[in-house]
């Protein structure tokens, strides 16, 4: 019998955060989606996991909470969240597996906090784009005018269908795999279809981090359990273009396989989750 999800709606520090769950085993995850996703990012691939995995929609995202105006959407500002929400269901330590967005936190989490992270897989994402020290204060000026600028009116469209094939356009992904964001992600009122996001996801980070930061991260990363999937199509290519992907692949535990960025919403799947049931008996 195939597992089937449960939702959730768990209240941590004052605000709701909502996720989706799959009891398949003992082990213990948590699945970080990426940039504009949701909780259904991990429909196809976490009933095929080995583990007990709890996809949460992230702050912004899916039916999660939105932050206040007076707050932003840097990516650390994600791990408190991710803490109390294994805090909540009383998890002590756990396993992160993150695609894009959800791997940068992943890789931040595991390396700042190794006590309640005992590995991380990383889905078609390592680390955000570098910003030198030197920049600091034109990214911060950046973030502060698209921060204190009116909200732009969300996009609609007239269908889902519509909405759906711009979101393939713009993710390079299937349209079976669009459709699941969507199905969580779409917002339908008299005007049209919508995304439910906070459109303040969009706007520049406050800081950014610098070569030296994402070293140090990637070092300490190194030497934990950890696993690295690239796509050719994806991030994998990226990293060819800009001659980092070596260098990776030497320092880190690395693999490539075939495939668009969400992979493992597609044909991958089931290989990928053979190989990440492979990791999780590796570090018991």
């Amino acid at each position: 019998m195939p597992v089937v999800a449960e939702e959730f709606l768990l209240n941590v520090a004052g605000v709701d955060i909502a996720g989706k769950r799959w009891r398949n085993g003992e082990r213990r995850v948590i699945a970080l989606h990426g940039w504009l996703d949701n909780a259904a990012s991990f429909d196809i691939l976490a009933p095929l996991l080995n583990a007990d995995v709890v996809a949460l929609d992230m702050a912004g995202h899916g039916l999660s909470y939105h932050r206040t105006p007076q707050a932003s959407y840097n990516i650390w500002e994600d791990i408190p969240d991710i803490i109390r929400i294994a805090d909540a269901l009383q998890w002590k330590t756990f396993d992160l597996i993150g695609h894009s967005r959800g791997a940068i936190i992943s890789a931040l989490l595991a390396t700042a906090m190794p006590e309640r992270a005992k590995g991380a897989v990383l889905l078609d994402g390592l680390r955000p784009n570098p910003v030198p020290e030197t920049d600091f204060s034109a990214q911060l000026g950046l973030f502060l005018r698209e921060h204190l600028a009116p909200l732009r009116p969300a996009t609609t469209y007239d269908s889902i269908e519509k909405a759906i094939k711009v979101r393939c356009r713009a993710g390079d992904m299937g349209e079976s795999s669009a459709a699941l964001i969507a199905q969580r992600g779409l917002v339908h009122t008299a005007e049209g279809w919508y995304w439910r996001h906070d459109p303040r996801l969009r706007f520049a980070s406050a800081v950014k981090m610098s070569q030296e930061n994402i070293d140090s991260v990637m070092n300490k990363l190194a030497h934990m359990p950890h696993r690295v999937f690239f796509t050719e199509s994806g991030l994998g290519a990226v990293l060819k273009a800009h001659g980092e992907l070596d260098r990776w692949s030497r320092e880190l535990n690395v693999e490539m396989l075939p495939g668009r960025h969400h992979f493992h919403m597609e044909e991958q799947a089931t290989e990928l989750a053979e190989k990440i049931n492979a990791f999780f008996i590796s570090h018991r």
